[in-house]
């Protein structure tokens, strides 16, 4: 009994000391609470640096704005001088020019007759564009080389005239040439102050 009761004061004593020790330890993290940072927060630090002059990583390149005009340059219009609405040329309004319906037949008859080899193409000068001059003096150059001619001359027959715009006249025409009946539609424009044959198409 007395072996007993010696070690019932030991426990007690163990017990209370845990209990003392394990209370001092809470009070300390209540305190410990109470003093520190309830929530701990991360802030960016402050940009020091000048703005770059281009983009960053990760970033889009922005359009540039647009500029209301360019200096230092010089506009260059590069169409030919044909198509020139100052120095080109320049159309003519038809009231302005000779009667369409007399100047075209005599133009035709002397294109024919280039065509058959007794009219020179020079004769043509500024009436005709230079396409239709070239092919009237080719075919006139082939008629020479054929020799002598066993066809009548060139004969316009029949010869309708319109005016689908101001300063331009279509001629429709049946004609006598190479030998046989054809027809021919013509269109003749007014141009610097005359008219000039711009078209020509022979059936």
């Amino acid at each position: 009994m007395s072996a007993a009761a010696a070690e019932r004061p030991a426990t007690t004593y163990l017990v209370d000391t845990a209990d003392q020790t394990s209370g001092d330890q809470t009070s300390a993290d209540q305190t410990a609470r109470r003093s520190g940072p309830s929530v701990l927060r991360i802030v960016p630090a402050p940009r020091t640096d000048p703005a770059s002059s281009g983009p960053d990583w990760g970033e889009r390149e922005r359009p540039p704005a647009p500029e209301s005009f360019v200096q230092g340059t010089l506009a260059v219009d590069f169409q030919d001088s044909e198509h020139d609405a100052f120095f080109g040329p320049q159309l003519t309004r038809s009231r302005e020019l000779p009667e369409p319906q007399l100047w075209g037949r005599r133009m035709v008859q002397a294109i024919l007759e280039v065509q058959d080899g007794t009219r020179g193409a020079d004769q043509l000068g500024r009436w005709v564009i230079p396409d239709i001059k070239e092919r009237a003096r080719r075919r006139g150059a082939l008629a020479r080389r054929r020799g002598r001619r066993t066809h009548r001359p060139p004969i316009i027959r029949t010869m309708l005239c319109s005016e689908p715009a101001d300063g331009v006249c279509e001629l429709s025409l049946v004609v006598w040439a190479d030998g046989r009946i054809r027809a021919l539609a013509v269109r003749i424009s007014g141009v610097d102050g005359r008219w000039l044959v711009t078209a020509w198409e022979m059936g």
